[in-house]
């Protein structure tokens, strides 16, 4: 809940949607991971690098599952996330970089099924 409420919070400074993005510290990115499923994305600037926040919703219910990831990624880090979805459905893949003065998220893809 206070997650929710921190990007809540966030979104004062700003929301963007889309897919692929490169955002500025603070400012919340939701990216579209299936009709279902979303994940909202912001950072705040330190001087070990940009820590980052990833929390997922896998539907719209009241009772959707919520997932949080966190992260510390120097100037020039990656990483990359794996997003379970539904029974039998692949993965999603979110790559987050630090790009100096910015955060890129490069578009999620769909990890091959594993069957």
């Amino acid at each position: 809940m206070r997650t929710l409420l921190a990007a809540a919070a966030l979104a004062v400074a700003g929301v963007t949607t889309a897919q692929a993005a490169e955002i500025a510290a603070l400012t919340v990115h939701e990216t579209k991971l299936d009709a279902e499923s979303s994940a909202l994305v912001y950072y705040t600037p330190a001087p070990d690098g940009f820590h980052v926040v990833v929390t997922t919703q896998q539907s719209r219910t009241s009772r959707a599952a919520v997932e949080r990831f966190e992260t510390v990624l120097a100037a020039g880090q990656s990483a990359a996330i794996s997003i379970p979805r539904g029974a039998g459905e692949a993965p999603v893949r979110m790559l987050l970089s630090n790009a100096g003065d910015r955060l890129h998220i490069a578009d999620p893809i769909a990890a091959a099924s594993a069957r």
